[in-house]
């Protein structure tokens, strides 16, 4: 299978704290791949760095043969690499709709000239632009909420508008930093059908956070396994709740636990 993002032999380090030791990853196309571990195992931190909030001290990030090591976050949007984050950052006074628009990567492009000489074809485009980004509302289930204000939605469908905004930047992988966080049972089991369609309709790569271990085995191709910045497992789900590494230092538990 194509590997579509590479990391090989990634270290990150603030001084003398080395948050990711010689992380080798792949994401290969098509799959829905999750990092766990426990907190300060380096999740986090290996979004930031995927994203170019961080850059790597050492190693390569390689995105479709491209090594990426030091491209700014906007430029890796512009490459198709999204993301959501584990504290909502939407724009809370604007609404659902307004949110995604301001992803879209044409919503910006507009000249001056072109809003006032143009305006048949100005319409259009702003036309097609709206349906395009209500379209990607409709795939979270918020299409019915296009005018309400982002801040006043309950906490579960502020997640699912980040994905929506995410979806608007025309993504090719797309990060999700704890999705399920605050959501019920119900909702989870929502998320996690809404996941697999966007990998499916998309045909997107998905990189997920998630401490919903039930979640993790539910819904992974492939699991990665962090602690204290270095990867200490990889596999399916069934490799992974029977290792004796992870549940060791992530679980502190038995295998049935999982």
């Amino acid at each position: 299978m194509e590997n579509v993002l590479e990391l090989e032999k990634v270290s990150v380090k603030f001084g003398g704290l080395v948050a990711l030791n010689n992380v080798d990853m792949t994401v290969r196309r098509g799959e829905i791949l999750s990092i766990i571990g426990p907190n300060g195992a380096g999740k986090t931190t290996l979004f930031n760095l995927l994203t170019g909030i961080y850059q790597p001290t050492s190693g390569r990030i390689i995105y479709k043969s491209r090594v990426i090591n030091k491209l700014k976050p906007f430029k890796r949007v512009g490459l198709g690499i999204a993301r959501t984050f584990q504290n909502t950052r939407l724009l809370k006074n604007m609404t659902v709709l307004e949110n995604v628009l301001v992803a879209h990567a044409e919503c910006n492009g507009e000249g001056l000239l072109q809003s006032i000489f143009a305006r048949s074809s100005t319409a259009k485009r702003r036309a097609a632009i709206v349906a395009e980004c209500t379209q990607k509302l409709e795939v979270v289930g918020l299409a019915h909420k296009l005018d309400v204000l982002a801040g006043s939605l309950p906490y579960g469908e502020q997640r699912l508008l980040e994905i929506a905004r995410a979806l608007a930047t025309g993504c090719e992988i797309l990060l999700l930093d704890e999705p399920a966080a605050g959501m019920n049972a119900a909702e989870k089991a929502e998320l996690v059908k809404k996941i697999r369609q966007l990998s499916k309709e998309f045909n997107i790569e998905i990189i997920l956070i998630e401490h919903d271990i039930g979640m993790i085995m539910d819904i992974s191709d492939r699991i990665v396994v962090l602690n204290y910045g270095q990867k200490i497992a990889e596999g399916s789900a069934e490799e992974i709740q029977n290792n004796p590494d992870v549940i060791q230092a992530y679980l502190g538990g038995e295998v049935e636990e999982l």
